[in-house]
């Protein structure tokens, strides 16, 4: 019988690599997980340090079946210090799922609490088109497993509660800095199915009358594990095509990758827009349970939005002096 692997020895060493390579260390305030296709292109205020995925210890070194090279970027953010990765590996490259979790258990362990992962889909309903911003509320596992079977000695509580794993504090931050830009994404139900093709028209048929609005392969064993950890978690998924009712469409990869950098810029924009006003208190009120649908009128505990020189901050259709 071959011995348990030795999780927390894996993370550490993974951890201590980053801060090797990008030294000098200082715990930034954001992880962000791009998918490939994204590009980064403005996000930091100068030229980040970076270093690649595969340098981790026990992290493969060939290219992703999108023939990509993942990497960590590390700098200021409009002043913000943020880990970024641009690219990650998907449990449909049979590797298993430790090296799909590694950056973000990496990024934990080296103190980053606040997590924000962006990935593809394909929208399986008319209104929210190709090229369409969505925001996580909720999601279903379609793997049928757990990410957190095995990992519960690194857990605070090794029976998590996931009716809130989607931070709505740091979701109402994101969409008030993104409506304010013009940006209006669109609360979503998504859901990770397994393996890398695109579902068929009955497979589609099935998760919209469960409520999906989006399918995709990535977003949901790394919401759960980072929420079970402790951590804030946002979601976004940007719709990079349709699975509709009626005579199918044709589905290409090349395309949505081709979608996932031609929405890049803005963002990128809204995402300088949003850390630069988000300001971590150290100590967090507790907060009662809100509707879901509501996520983006909350005020939140652990943040605390400045106001703008310009004009006073606006929410909820109120002026805040």
């Amino acid at each position: 019988m071959s011995e348990p692997r030795d999780t927390l020895a894996e993370i550490n060493a993974a951890a201590e690599r980053l801060t090797e390579c990008l030294h000098p260390w200082q715990c930034p305030e954001f992880f962000f997980q791009f998918g490939s296709g994204f590009v980064i292109d403005g996000l930091f205020d100068e030229t980040p340090r970076q270093v690649e995925l595969r340098h981790l210890p026990g992290m493969p070194e060939h290219l992703t079946p999108d023939q990509h090279q993942p990497i960590f970027y590390y700098g200021p953010c409009n002043g913000v210090l943020s880990l970024v990765t641009c690219g990650h590996r998907h449990l449909y490259e049979g590797l298993g799922l430790f090296p799909c979790l590694l950056p973000l258990l990496a990024a934990w362990k080296l103190g980053i609490r606040r997590h924000v992962f962006v990935e593809d889909a394909i929208s399986l309903q008319p209104d929210i088109k190709a090229g369409n911003w969505t925001l996580l509320t909720d999601y279903i596992n379609g793997y049928h497993f757990s990410p957190l079977d095995g990992l519960q000695h690194l857990l605070p509580d090794a029976f998590p509660d996931m009716g809130e794993a989607l931070s709505q504090r740091q979701n109402s931050c994101f969409m008030n800095a993104f409506g304010e830009m013009g940006m209006s994404p669109r609360h979503c139900v998504y859901m990770a199915r397994p393996g890398s093709q695109f579902c068929t028209m009955a497979e589609a048929a099935y998760a919209r009358r469960a409520g999906v609005d989006l399918v995709g392969h990535g977003l949901v064993m790394e919401i759960i594990t980072s929420h079970a950890l402790g951590c804030c978690v946002s979601a976004f998924a940007l719709a990079c095509g349709q699975i509709l009712d009626g005579p199918p469409s044709p589905l290409r990869r090349l395309d949505v990758l081709e979608t996932c950098r031609f929405s890049s810029e803005q963002f990128v924009r809204g995402v300088r827009a949003t850390v630069h006003d988000m300001i971590p208190l150290d100590h967090v009120e507790p907060m009662t349970s809100h509707p879901i649908g509501n996520a983006d009128e909350l005020l939140t505990a652990d943040f605390r939005r400045l106001p703008r020189r310009e004009r006073p901050y606006k929410l909820l259709g109120r002026e805040e002096n």
